[in-house]
């Protein structure tokens, strides 16, 4: 087991025999011990070698261990390569979440994606299902999935790709909704502090609950999306053309407002845009740009599709006229 473990961390294992080492670390809870304890160890020891400190990884290790013994939350940042090759710095957050009346062995540990802006991540979760995150998306994800079901709580934007599993559904929390399957593909767009929240099936099923009033939900079939329409959830017809998008980051957008183009770019990149009385914001258009690119870039390349100007006033606000 530990010899298959090492190359499942070191990437060496084929789909199918990582998927054979998954479940045979779901059906025993010392293998599952085991794998945590190693995914953890890693995780810091990458840490570590950015640092160049291998004293220092061993250093958090032991301090790791203490936290743990005081049922304490605390926070570790961690380093990890950027989706597409290109390497960046995310901050995971691995939370003890140890509820004083609960007992220590009970205690829930739990890793916390941040996705920095202009960025794109890839991952694969414990039981094989994957998952790739949009900039600027926060994503919770605990150590192990329970033996009822697998949450994760999403913040952002993200493309999932669920393992099967009929005795555990597979349920993404976001603000206000909860998307729950068993297995499937499907896009989530459900950014905190955006009003628009969006669920795009490819293939499967899904349901679609609303958090406040659990009786509102929405049975998802292939090439159907969930939306809000003056605040309700309503069901409609779209081909949601992931191929590009997931392989080299090309998002495709097609009959979509150019202010809503814009809003996408302010969450992806924290900026601000200040529209002008000149600017055609409410006209429709069609084209493609990669997320990971620079905001200018992306800019100059909706310039090829629709007529507008743009003043970059600083790192943070851009005028559109």
């Amino acid at each position: 087991m530990n010899e298959q473990l090492d190359k499942y961390f070191l990437g060496e294992l084929s789909d199918t025999e990582k998927k054979e080492l998954l479940d045979q670390i779901e059906s025993d809870s010392g293998h599952k011990a085991e794998f945590i304890r190693m995914q953890n160890t890693i995780t810091i020891s990458k840490l570590g070698e950015q640092k160049g400190d291998n004293e220092w990884a061993s250093q958090k290790m032991e301090e790791l261990g203490n936290r743990i013994n005081r049922r304490q939350i605390r926070k570790l940042y961690l380093n990890l390569a950027k989706y597409a090759a290109v390497v960046a710095i995310l901050f995971i957050n691995i939370w003890l979440l140890a509820d004083k009346f609960m007992p220590e062995e009970k205690a829930v540990l739990y890793t916390k994606i941040e996705v920095p802006k202009g960025q794109r991540i890839y991952m694969t979760f414990q039981d094989g299902t994957e998952a790739w995150l949009s900039p600027r998306s926060v994503i919770k994800i605990p150590n192990e999935f329970s033996n009822e079901e697998r949450t994760v709580e999403l913040d952002g934007e993200g493309f999932f790709s669920v393992t099967k599993d009929a005795e555990r559904p597979f349920i993404v929390k976001t603000r206000q909704y909860d998307i729950k399957v068993l297995g499937t593909k499907f896009n989530v767009f459900a950014y905190s502090e955006s009003n628009r929240f969006e669920t795009n099936l490819v293939e499967g099923r899904v349901q679609v609950i609303n958090n406040d009033r659990p009786q509102e939900s929405i049975i998802l079939k292939p090439n159907e999306m969930a939306s809000l329409s003056n605040g309700n959830l309503i069901k409609s017809i779209a081909s949601f053309d992931n191929e590009e998008y997931l392989k080299s980051g090309i998002f495709y957008f097609s009959n979509k407002k150019f202010s809503e183009i814009l809003d996408y770019l302010t969450l992806w990149y924290n900026v601000k845009f200040t529209i002008k009385e000149s600017a055609r914001i409410d006209q429709y258009i069609s084209g493609k740009f990669r997320q990971s690119d620079e905001i200018e870039r992306i800019l100059k390349a909706l310039q090829g599709v629709h007529h507008f100007q743009y003043k970059i006033v600083n790192n943070e606000e851009i005028d559109i006229f």
